[in-house]
């Protein structure tokens, strides 16, 4: 086998296997990110319009840091906060729409404007007031960082289907001198 059948041979051969693991990687992961940032906000924010106003107390409020192990990427506000429905009652642990997950400068601002045992408006799903969030409004901010997994997805779709059509389109790999060869 000549040197630059050989390369030929292993490019081909990439080609069948690496792009479509890498492909399938890529697109996996930007489906996740884009539905996690983008997609189930976005769904819960048209649920959360029909939700009423209830006064709840804020017991708690510290900002937790990123936990990669976790699959939390950027730091998050933790709080703990009791309501009273129907005279019974809740306690709630819900930030807002993205689970507390946001810019570290944000949280902070939030953070500190927050005081333990001070009076907030939490919002409830009338059917199960067990559902509850303090801040029903989109981090647009977080919402935009759906667009790179988006691109993330359409790019492993992409190499994903190269992969398909080099598999499709290829000869077998089979060396020339071989006992297949011709």
């Amino acid at each position: 086998m000549s040197r630059t059948s050989l390369k030929l041979y292993l490019v081909e051969g990439g080609i069948r296997l690496i792009f479509p693991l890498f492909g399938v990687a890529l697109l996996v992961a930007g489906i996740f990110g884009a539905i996690s940032f983008g997609v189930q906000p976005l769904y819960e924010a048209m649920q959360t319009r029909q939700w009423t106003p209830v006064p709840a107390t804020l017991e708690a409020a510290s900002i937790e840091r990123a936990d990669f192990l976790r699959n939390r990427p950027l730091p998050a506000l933790k709080v703990r906060y009791r309501y009273t429905v129907d005279a019974e009652s809740f306690v709630g642990s819900r930030y807002d729409l993205h689970k507390g997950v946001g810019y570290h400068r944000a949280l902070k601002a939030v953070l500190g404007g927050m005081v333990v045992g001070q009076p907030v408006t939490a919002w409830i799903d009338p059917g199960d007031p067990r559902k509850v969030v303090l801040e029903r409004s989109l981090n647009w901010g977080l919402l935009a960082m759906a667009l790179p997994f988006a691109a993330i997805a359409l790019l492993g779709g992409l190499l994903l289907l190269g992969g398909m059509v080099a598999w499709n389109q290829a000869r077998p790999l089979r060396s020339p001198g071989g006992p297949f060869g011709t």
